[in-house]
């Protein structure tokens, strides 16, 4: 099993077992948070936490999450950056996965 940190990549390709990581900067004192609005078949969510970059109220934070490959396949990973009471994210990340 290796860990893959996705860093500037949009698209990657990994084996059976493997743990994709994605870190992405969250300020959630603001209302705006990351959240999970597809994985995809081959792909499940393993872990999704916050690190506190700084203990001062209102700092920004880190999400991080891993997804862990689970079975052959294209993935196609979708994040939005939104306010839960607002319709429309602020941005949309995506990321194709190809599990072999």
């Amino acid at each position: 099993m290796a860990e893959i940190e996705m860093a500037d990549r949009t698209s990657v390709e990994v084996g059976v077992g493997d743990e994709l990581v994605i870190r992405l900067p969250e300020n959630g004192t603001t209302g705006y948070v990351w959240s999970v609005k597809d994985t995809g078949a081959p792909l499940e969510l393993a872990d999704d936490r916050v690190t506190p970059q700084s203990h001062a109220i209102g700092a920004a934070s880190e999400r991080v999450l891993k997804l862990r490959a689970v079975a052959a396949g294209q993935a196609s990973v979708v994040l939005e950056l939104a306010r839960e009471w607002e319709n429309q994210p602020a941005e949309q990340r995506r990321y194709s996965v190809t599990v072999r």
